[in-house]
């Protein structure tokens, strides 16, 4: 029997996990391992549960053919006892759980169950013959990046690509990041887990690029998607970094900042520790965005829309490399200290972006929520004192996380209460996380994971000038 049914099914009932296992079957027969692999990712437990006990493969062709049966009967008076008999017979040939278990995700199923629809060589997927001029393909390449286990395996970002892929971008990547409890490990060398491409026809195809999830032996990513894909990862980083700076000067001054320079200033006014190359091209699209976040309906809302689009979307445009046009790590940048774990992390939502070890005070350093006010370089005007070359006070208190000058008590309880840092990890953290960047210190909030990168892929760039203070001795509770 074709397939062609079965996609037809697939498409208007997408939770039906044993519909996707089936069409997973005839693509196998057929030799298309990668769709027939997909399938059997959204089949989930059905396919594990079929795979396991070596089902007869009489049983699930019966079940095929009562399945498209129900599907062109359910037009007719007797659609529903038709469809619970199919279902019946279902549960007790499999012993299953139902189709519509938790977990599935329907936007990806509907998208690229439209994606399994039947091409034509001599057609692209528009419908033109050869002899047309398809429309052009602009040497593009967008990224994104989502999670991968814990039972997440990215088809949601692959089913984005796809539907966001098309004549005007030649490729979009995902990349993979990796799961520790409820957190996302954000890192500059995450590895890209699916290629969505766009030939010269206009047509689309996907490459997973994970052995053990297409169950194959895909083709080495190139060099130059990997070097691509470190420098947008670099890039997402400074966009998080700007778009936390411009915040808190909307919340210090009342008004959105100008430009980059406003945030960039001498102390007590740094708000950015320092600046990246990009941000101010970013900066008209990320003030758009903010600018649209804080209008309410009519007439402001649309200019607001209209902002975006232009920043976005023109010939220019600061985030046409990534999927969607806007940011990936669009949540404020926050810090959390974990006193368990002697962690201190950086993160844009449920993301970590940095996850460093940390020297504490024990029950000496206080647990509750603050925010970086005082960003000083060289505290006390020394780089190799008891602050190290970094400090940032924790609100208006004798707290702060800062450098060392005895880096052998980091992840021990040896200060008086602050956080103590390596020089490395220091000056990273004095970069990356901008003034007034939220603080929160208590136990067992992070997971143990690590997520530093190497020295080369450091986020280190150009040093604000003048950031030392000294008309101030600071006291911190070292």
């Amino acid at each position: 029997m074709q397939n062609t049914h079965l996609r037809t099914y697939v498409k208007k009932h997408p939770d039906n996990k044993m519909a996707w296992y089936l069409l997973g079957k005839e693509y196998l027969g057929e030799g298309q391992e990668a769709k027939a692999n997909y399938c059997f990712q959204q089949a989930g437990e059905v396919y594990e549960a079929f795979e396991r006990s070596k089902a007869p493969a009489d049983i699930w062709v019966d079940y095929q053919e009562k399945l498209v049966e129900v599907a062109e009967q359910k037009e007719k008076k007797h659609r529903v006892r038709k469809m619970w008999l199919t279902l019946l017979m279902l549960l007790v040939l499999a012993g299953l759980p139902p189709a519509d278990a938790p977990g599935f995700n329907r936007d990806a199923a509907d998208v690229l169950a439209s994606a399994l629809e039947p091409t034509d060589d001599s057609t692209d997927k528009s419908g033109d013959s050869p002899a047309d001029d398809p429309a052009p393909v602009v040497n593009s390449n967008v990224f994104t990046a989502a999670a991968f286990g814990g039972g997440d395996q990215g088809e949601a970002a692959l089913a984005a690509a796809w539907s966001g892929s098309g004549p005007k971008v030649q490729t979009s990547a995902v990349l993979g990041m990796q799961v520790a409890g409820n957190w996302t490990l954000w890192k500059r060398n995450m590895s890209v887990k699916y290629i969505v491409q766009t030939n010269s026809n206009g047509k689309l195809t996907a490459q997973s690029y994970d052995a053990k999830q297409c169950n194959c032996e895909p083709p080495e990513v190139s060099q130059e998607i990997k070097r691509l894909a470190q420098a947008w990862t670099a890039k997402q980083e400074s966009a998080a970094a700007l778009s936390s700076a411009m915040i808190t000067y909307k919340k210090q001054n009342g008004t959105w900042p100008k430009n980059v320079a406003q945030l960039a200033q001498p102390f007590p006014d740094n708000i950015l520790g320092e600046t990246a190359p990009g941000m101010t091209r970013m900066f008209p699209a990320l003030l758009a965005m903010h600018q649209q976040g804080e209008m309410g309906n009519g007439k402001n809302r649309d200019e607001g829309a209209r902002a975006i689009s232009d920043s976005t979307q023109g010939k220019n445009a600061a985030f046409v490399d990534t999927l969607g046009g806007k940011p990936f790590l669009q949540d404020r940048l926050e810090i959390i200290v974990d006193k368990s774990r002697h962690k201190l992390a950086l993160i844009s939502g449920n993301t970590i972006i940095r996850n460093y070890e940390v020297g504490l005070g024990g029950d000496r350093t206080p647990e509750g929520s603050f925010v970086i006010s005082d960003k000083v370089v060289n505290p006390n005007g020394r780089s190799n004192g008891e602050f190290g070359s970094r400090g940032m006070q924790l609100s208006d208190t004798n707290y702060a996380i800062h450098g060392t000058n005895e880096p052998n008590s980091i992840g021990l309880d040896e200060s008086l209460g602050c956080v103590r840092m390596s020089t490395e990890d220091v000056e990273e953290l004095f970069a990356l996380a901008p003034q007034g960047t939220p603080v929160r210190i208590g136990k067992d909030l992070l997971p143990e994971a690590a997520v530093i990168p190497e020295a080369k892929d450091r986020y280190r760039y150009t040093l604000v000038p003048k950031q030392s203070n000294p008309n101030k001795t600071y006291h911190w509770l070292n």
